[in-house]
């Protein structure tokens, strides 16, 4: 049998380029947020035919630049969960939509956009920019308003890197491809030194944006993931890009951070009409991935299973489960309208999600 299910075929240039167009791409990554080893790296759907690496390649990052806002916010604005952001009408370029508020806590985790262009506008465009660079972003971002809802196009491998300092308590860990080289005898040729950690935010402030970005996993977009069977703590974000071009999900246990994308080579080619593109078409390879490696003991994952809440934030009512399930729920509809949700209202910019 052919289990490749490859196909010898004569095809007319054109066919071939439309076939080819229409094939779905996708990209894996992960590392250890605290030394930077690269676990996963996936470029594509087939090495043999398609040579192009789809994580070091820039695609729309849609809503997963969204925890960088929100990082911010806490930060620089002293927001916490349970902060209100207001909804309303906005009008943007002469285009009045309506937007839905909810407190933060519920916001990130329905991934409303008329939140994250509040939160721009009070941090500010050249803040974001400057943070992101921070901590690991060195593709060039376009200074609008837009990026609040991730119009930027970024690497896979760059997005990770700014998720480090989640999991890893406010430290930001660069990714870390190569240890040694040896050579055919097993003589030591070169060492690579382990990847330095440098701290970005506070411990206090990381841990607020884990236990907000474990609410998109407990009841928000990424809601999903409880389908497989992962023991540890999981947090992290969706996001999906406007006509659905690509689709993400990013997230992480205490341990492991890991990133998968989903879109055709060719941006322009919507993926399907749902609403929920990232969750539907990112977060479940993330979800299988995370299940083999929690259900293989020769992985040495599982040792820590919990996110470890700073001393100082232990008695401070807002991070009590009870307590913040509450404001995970408080939005003035949990129903998203797509209004709301379609990001391209926001001065064109094109992302949902």
């Amino acid at each position: 049998g052919n289990s490749k299910h490859e196909k010898d075929t004569v095809m007319t240039p054109y066919d071939s380029i439309k076939y080819h167009k229409q094939l779905l791409q996708t990209s894996f990554a992960a590392m250890d947020p605290r030394t930077g080893e690269i676990k996963a790296w996936v470029g594509g759907i087939n090495f043999k035919w398609f040579k192009y690496d789809h994580v070091t390649a820039k695609r729309q990052v849609g809503s997963v630049f969204k925890p960088l806002l929100y990082t911010l916010a806490v930060t620089d604005a002293g927001y916490t969960p349970s902060t209100y952001i207001p909804g309303g009408p906005l009008t943007l370029g002469g285009k009045t939509i309506n937007t839905r508020g909810g407190t933060m806590a519920n916001c990130l985790a329905w991934s409303v956009n008329g939140a994250a262009w509040h939160l721009m506008a009070v941090i500010g465009v050249k803040r974001t920019i400057e943070f992101a660079q921070q901590v690991g972003i060195k593709t060039k971002i376009p200074p609008y308003p837009s990026i609040a809802l991730g119009s930027a196009e970024i690497p896979m491998l760059e997005m990770l890197q700014s998720f480090t300092m989640f999991p890893n308590k406010g430290y930001n860990t660069e990714p870390l491809y190569l240890t040694r080289i040896e050579d055919k005898n097993g003589n030591l040729v070169h060492e690579f030194p382990i990847s330095q950690s440098k701290q970005v935010i506070g411990e206090n402030d990381a841990f607020t944006m884990v236990k907000m970005m474990e609410g998109v996993v407990a009841m928000g977009t990424a809601r999903r993931i409880n389908s497989y069977k992962i023991p540890a703590d999981k947090a992290g974000k969706t996001g999906t890009t406007n006509g659905n071009t690509d689709g993400w999900f990013i997230g992480y246990t205490p341990e492991l951070l890991a990133g998968a994308w989903v879109g055709c080579e060719d941006p322009f080619i919507p993926i399907y009409t749902s609403n929920s593109g990232g969750s539907e078409m990112a977060a479940p390879s993330w979800g299988l991935f995370m299940q083999k490696v929690y259900a293989d003991s020769k992985t040495g994952y599982g040792k820590t299973l919990k996110f470890e809440e700073p001393v100082e934030l232990k008695n401070d009512p807002i991070y009590a489960d009870a307590n913040f399930e509450n404001f995970l729920s408080k939005g003035d509809s949990l129903i998203i309208d797509d209004i709301s949700n379609d990001a391209s209202d926001f001065f064109g910019s094109d992302i949902k999600e």
